[in-house]
């Protein structure tokens, strides 16, 4: 079974990945394949330097990517540029990890982190979405803490992003992560118990299943 994990800034999503290996799925973190697709030398870093020219080159020749996210933040249309490049070179990637792992165990749980899923549509080749979900509340407080930043700030960045509300509307599971890290792994093991469970039904009643979680 095959399901994208996503959520807003400070919700635990990689917190919640790492508890969805240690109870023995499979996790595929996008963040981390963008940055092996944008190495030197490679298809996507070279587009990234042509379209955003070598200001956002170190001087040991890896990308600047605090600079990149500057550049895009506030550019809707430098970003589309950004994501048409980087995008399907990480899809390109995911899909040859996700082979690899069916290849191995057509059984197992793999489960693809990405902040984005919802906003590009990618969440469709999903055949499950699971959405991390955090107090409004204690999303600005953890904000403020990780980035060491004003309230202010923080509300700019939050309100940047697709909100929740929208999100949740996508999701098949909804992990609540408003409490502490205990809560959260207790969170995580009850998806997976469901997962699971689901995964032994019949296609028709796995169907049913669907419709009842949406």
């Amino acid at each position: 079974m095959y399901l994208g994990l996503t959520g807003n800034i400070a919700s635990g999503k990689s917190t919640a990945a790492m508890f969805f290996e240690k109870h023995g799925c499979h996790c595929i973190d996008t963040d981390e394949i963008s940055r092996i697709v944008m190495r030197p030398g490679e298809k996507a870093y070279l587009g990234v330097v042509e379209a955003f020219g070598r200001e956002i080159v170190r001087e040991d020749e890896t990308l600047d990517r605090a600079k990149i996210r500057e550049i895009v933040f506030n550019n809707p249309e430098k970003r589309k540029v950004l994501e048409g490049i980087v995008q399907p070179a990480i899809l390109e990637y995911e899909s040859k990890a996700v082979g690899g792992i069916k290849g191995r165990n057509d059984k197992a749980i793999i489960i693809t982190q990405a902040a984005l899923t919802v906003e590009s549509g990618s969440y469709k080749r999903f055949d499950w979405l699971i959405v991390v979900y955090t107090d409004p509340k204690v999303q600005l407080q953890r904000v403020m803490k990780r980035d060491s930043i004003t309230q202010e700030q923080a509300k700019k960045i939050i309100d940047a992003q697709m909100s929740i509300e929208e999100k949740l509307k996508y999701a098949n599971f909804v992990i609540d992560n408003s409490s502490d890290i205990d809560r959260l792994e207790r969170e995580v093991r009850r998806v997976i118990e469901l997962i699971k469970l689901i995964g032994k039904c019949t296609k028709s009643k796995r169907e049913r299943v669907c419709t009842n979680l949406e």
